[in-house]
């Protein structure tokens, strides 16, 4: 790799630092190395970074932060479908691909070519109203539908390819993708799935039932949730994409989520299983 292009939140002084570190580590290697600076005149739909200021011939993006910086690139830069690696430099790190002690190493293998992309799944969510989509987003962890007012359970149809499954009444609903299975998912009690896989997982939130569980459903799969109104008694309802970008909903409101057409790629250097992973993790617990 020659071109590199550095994404990060500039408005932590440690991030900063480290990018001009960065920059200044491959210049003298002899590569291009340029560094985001956010102007405040972002498009609407992204957060940290705007898709036109990365140059067209970038090879690796380097996202520097959390996981909540690396899931923001994905989203905001899923269209340039350039590889990224994350360096965790926040208090998560379940996608970063090495931590700040490990960043010169990180970047010799870069440069030897000594490395791998791994393509993670991605979804799209519609929100429609009266036959119209009025809002678009995409999620590389998950769409929730969710109450977003008051205590109260939230009533909702769920659709798979046009034939209804079950009606609820909950918390919300999680659509999951894999990479996201180890999150909300997780926490509400939803199967872990392998993250280069392709599939849906749906885990309901805090049901009303005895017999509601977690379902897994392929990815040319279709799914609608269909919000079933409000009343003195209910919440109002929100969908969100990973936990970012938010919608509120009304009643008869559809969203509509489908696997994406493009996929998040993310760079690795390690050759450790998944399975390593998990279990290195679990034991942690």
């Amino acid at each position: 790799m020659d071109k590199f292009f550095i994404i990060s939140n500039t408005e932590k002084e440690q991030t900063s630092e480290t990018a001009l570190s960065i920059q200044h580590y491959l210049e003298e290697k002899g590569k291009y190395c340029g560094i985001y600076r956010a102007t405040g005149n972002l498009p609407i739909r992204s957060r940290y970074t705007d898709a036109r200021k990365v140059p067209k011939d970038t090879q690796c993006i380097l996202v520097l932060g959390g996981d909540g910086t690396i899931i923001q690139a994905s989203r905001d830069l899923l269209n340039l479908q350039i590889p990224m690696v994350g360096i965790n430099l926040g208090t998560l790190g379940y996608l970063a691909e090495v931590g700040a002690k490990s960043i010169e190493p990180l970047l010799e293998k870069l440069i030897q070519d000594e490395y791998y992309v791994e393509e993670r799944m991605m979804i799209q969510g519609e929100l429609k109203r009266d036959g119209q989509i009025i809002y678009r987003d995409v999620a590389l962890n998950d769409i929730v539908l969710g109450r977003g007012g008051p205590l109260g359970i939230i009533q909702f149809e769920l659709c798979v390819n046009g034939e209804c499954l079950n009606h609820y009444k909950a918390d919300g609903m999680i659509v999951a993708t894999p990479t996201g299975s180890t999150a909300y998912n997780l926490s509400a009690g939803g199967p872990i799935l392998a993250p280069n896989s392709s599939m849906f997982v749906l885990t309901p939130i805090c049901t009303h039932s005895l017999s509601s569980r977690s379902i897994v459903l392929p990815d040319d799969s279709v799914i609608e949730l269909i919000y079933q109104g409000e009343n003195k008694r209910r919440a109002k309802a929100v969908v969100s994409y990973d936990a970012d970008t938010s919608c509120w909903i009304e009643n008869g409101d559809t969203i509509r989520i489908i696997c994406s057409e493009k996929k998040a790629k993310l760079i690795r250097i390690s050759k450790v299983s998944f399975l390593e992973t998990l279990r290195k993790k679990m034991a942690t617990q």
